[in-house]
Order: structure tokens, then C-alpha cells, then sequence
């Protein structure tokens, strides 16, 4: 089954959300596990000195599952990444998805109905992540120079077209700013880009690919060079013998 829709869970409700996770004391958890959230990375670019700070702010307050916010980061990493390069820009996840999301597994063919039914209001099991975003809280931040801000607005209008809700940009000047000052003086620290599964086995697939060639060539030149010893043996013995 697919994932549903997110008018589902992006309105915030005031009743309390029973997905209490311990890890300390797993008896006091109100659920056993749950599953990994969706976002890969959290920095990425480079930390270094930046003239100016771009934030993402929420316009309402709504709950945004962890695959909607993975794919506006993927879009405004790969807008700065394209226009700006991976060195001259800083781009930050600054919310993590730590309420559980609770479905109830339903059938969709015929005759499910029976199977569907169950008692009202029902606890549920773990399906997904999702992160409480209140009016005026920041979700995403970029830290450019000057000169990138058109870039950073693109690519913030398009990680807004994968999120729900209304969002606006608080630009700010951080030519000053201590902390920011400080970098001046140090070097960059970049973040490089995480492997995902499929990258990472189409390397793994590629090396070995690599190694059974260079294993075949050896192979293959190993009995060329036993042939041309037997024959350079059997050349000497023609000579002794005459």
C-alpha cells in the first residue's frame, strides 16, 4: 500500500499524540519500534564565512511528513548545487521528525470491508515521521553571499511547491554577526553528499565488474607467458642438440 494522502496528518490536533518512544525505559513506551525518518542529511554545502541568512518560514501551523521535507531538500540542494556549486553555499534541515505517524492497514480489493472494520479510534501502528511546524518557525535555512540570493530564492520556490501550507523568506544580514565572523578565520568545512543504496551497490557493482576484468587479463597473460617459455625451452634444446 502507498502512502497516503497528506491532507490525512497535516492538520495539528490538540489532543495528545500517544507515540511515546523510550529508549531509557522501553516499558513506558507507548509503541515498540518505529521507522527510520526519510531525510538523509541535514548540512550540506560548505560552513564557512556568508554575507547574508535566507530562512524557510511556516505561514500556519500543520504537520509535514519526513518524505515531503526530503524532497524539498533534494530540489533546493540540487537548484543551489546547479547554480552556486556544492562551495559556496550552506544549506540546513533545521527540524527533525520525531512524532510516529499511526495507520491502520487497509485492504483495498474486494470483500475488504470486513477485514477493514474495527473498533473506533484505534491505536494503530507505526507507518512514518512526521514534524509539528508552528506559525513562524523556521524550516530550512541558506547561508550565500551576496550575489547567491537570486539562486537561493529559486530553489527555496521550489522546495515550497513540494511542502504543504504558505511560507515566506526572512532575509537577513550576517556580515556581523560574531559566530558568522569567526569562520573567517577557519577553514571551510564541507559537507559531502551521501550515498544512497542504489548509488552506493552501482559503485560496488562497478568495482567488481573492474576487478573480474583485471582478474580475466591476468588470466589470459599468464599462459601466454608459459607458452613463450615452453617455446624458448624447446628452442635451446634444438640448439644443444645440433
Amino acid at each position: 500500500m502507498g502512502v497516503r494522502p497528506s491532507r490525512t496528518v497535516r492538520d495539528l490536533k490538540s489532543k495528545q499524540i500517544w507515540t511515546r518512544l523510550s529508549q531509557k525505559k522501553p516499558r513506558k513506551s507507548y509503541i515498540k519500534g518505529a521507522p527510520r525518518p526519510k531525510i538523509r542529511q541535514y548540512h550540506m554545502g560548505a560552513d564557512k564565512y556568508y554575507e547574508l541568512e535566507v530562512d524557510l518560514i511556516c505561514g500556519r501551523n500543520l504537520a509535514l511528513r519526513d518524505n515531503a521535507i526530503e524532497a524539498a531538500r533534494q530540489a533546493a540542494n540540487k537548484r543551489l548545487e546547479k547554480m552556486l556549486m556544492s562551495t559556496n553555499y550552506y544549506l540546513t534541515v533545521l527540524k527533525y521528525p520525531h512524532v510516529v505517524v499511526r495507520e491502520h492497514t487497509a485492504l483495498g480489493v474486494a470483500g475488504a470491508d470486513r477485514i477493514s472494520k474495527g473498533m473506533k479510534q484505534a491505536f494503530g501502528s507505526p507507518k512514518g515521521r512526521l514534524v509539528h511546524v508552528h506559525v513562524g518557525e523556521r524550516l530550512l535555512r541558506a547561508r550565500v553571499a551576496a550575489k547567491g540570493l537570486p539562486a537561493v530564492k529559486k530553489a527555496f520556490d521550489m522546495a515550497m511547491r513540494k511542502l504543504s501550507g504558505v511560507y515566506t523568506l526572512d532575509i537577513k544580514d550576517i556580515t556581523k554577526d560574531p559566530v558568522n565572523m569567526m569562520k573567517s578565520k577557519t577553514a571551510a568545512v564541507v559537507f559531502k553528499k551521501k550515498e544512497t543504496a542504489e548509488e552506493k551497490k552501482k559503485a560496488e557493482e562497478a568495482a567488481a565488474t573492474a576487478a573480474s576484468a583485471a582478474a580475466a587479463g591476468a588470466a589470459g597473460a599468464a599462459p601466454a607467458e608459459g607458452e613463450a617459455k615452453a617455446a624458448a625451452g624447446d628452442a635451446k634444446k634444438a640448439a644443444g642438440k645440433k
